[in-house]
């Protein structure tokens, strides 16, 4: 059988997850991989990276443009007849305007915002999203077909995130990490925090609620929270193998309704007990009490007593770290993933059929 060969051209870098990711499941699962990932950050890896595409694009059978890609999406349909998959992974509209505040509702901005995420799709044979509710949003938000898009899961490096044993010390310790983003609620985690005396937390990263939370942790005089630069993702495991507990999202926004952030994945793929709130996104993957803890969003109480629970009862922390770990071995490794993206390709080519 002949091998499918897709041109991969991703709005990020190696090092972002989505990206390894994806190149990682694509080799696994037996794909001809061209690699365009751009070299560097920002402009000048998206020129690169468009080079590289240039140079391969003539050898694939599909091109599939990556997270982030959102702004590359008009020059690989002008520059290619080859059939397009695009991994779109978020909506800029709704993460710029709703979920990070940094464009008003309304505005010019806000609009072009709008206009580059349904124009992307648009011109795209398929596009990649993580959730069915993501794609829900998708479809309703910028009026596209839902018969246009696939869900994907995020999934996260297995030769990276993998469990670590005899690492754990003898303190409950909880562990989060994240860009202190709105979705993550990190603000109800110092909440909690400071209703478990007898709990560590440590906290890893840097964003736009994080002095908020740093500040609100030393009016309260909080001993037990521990705030920790941000790390990259080769050295994360270190810090996640000796938590006891490893927690998701809590926020309320649409955006944390919709998405199972990588956090989880990688919590699940160390084979760590996970607490995050409980959406409909995050149901599609997890069973509350077999394979993840899920407390309500925006909700301190909900989320200290999950923890105590957990504390208290070593077997059910075991059973769902467990269930968790034999979840992500079955339907979140990057090799599945890889056979996910083929099956997304057989998809185009039964449309042409």
């Amino acid at each position: 059988m002949t091998k499918l060969k897709i041109c991969y051209l991703p709005g990020r870098e190696f090092s972002y997850s989505r990206t390894r990711i994806f190149l990682k499941g694509m080799t696994e699962a037996g794909i001809d991989v061209y690699d365009c990932s751009g070299s560097g950050k920002g402009f000048f890896a998206y020129v690169s990276g468009f080079l590289k595409f240039l140079m391969k694009k003539g050898k694939c059978d599909i091109v599939l443009v990556g997270f982030m890609g959102h702004t590359l999406m008009p020059l690989v349909k002008l520059f290619t007849r080859k059939k397009i998959i695009f991994d779109a992974f978020i909506s800029i509209y709704q993460t710029l305007v709703f979920d990070r505040g940094v464009l008003a509702p309304g505005s010019l901005f806000a609009g072009a915002a709008r206009f580059i995420d349904r124009f992307a799709c648009s011109i795209a044979d398929l596009v990649l999203l993580d959730t069915d509710q993501h794609i829900e949003y998708f479809v309703r938000e910028f009026k596209l077909d839902k018969n246009k898009f696939r869900r994907i899961p995020a999934g996260a490096d297995d030769s990276v995130m993998y469990p670590r044993d005899d690492i754990e010390g003898g303190e409950f310790l909880v562990h989060f990490h994240g860009e202190y983003q709105a979705l993550h609620g990190a603000g109800y985690i110092i909440e909690a925090a400071s209703m478990l005396w007898e709990a560590r937390f440590q906290l890893i990263g840097r964003g736009r609620e994080f002095e908020a939370c740093r500040k609100e942790a030393e009016k309260r005089g909080l001993k037990n929270v521990t705030f920790v630069a941000p790390v990259s993702y080769d050295r994360l495991p270190e810090y996640m193998a000796r938590a006891t507990v490893c927690l998701g999202i809590f926020g309320g926004t649409e955006k944390a309704a919709m998405v199972i952030p990588n956090k989880v994945y990688e919590a699940l793929a160390m084979g760590k007990a996970v607490i995050t709130s409980d959406t409909p996104a995050v149901r599609e993957l997890l069973t509350d009490g077999e394979n993840v803890l899920l407390c309500g969003s925006r909700d301190a109480e909900s989320l200290t007593l999950c923890i105590k629970k957990l504390r208290n009862n070593a077997i059910l922390r075991q059973r769902i770290a467990d269930g968790g770990y034999d979840l992500f071995r079955k339907k979140c490794l990057p090799r599945h993933v890889g056979r996910e993206i083929i099956a997304a390709c057989e998809t185009i080519k039964r449309s042409q059929s």
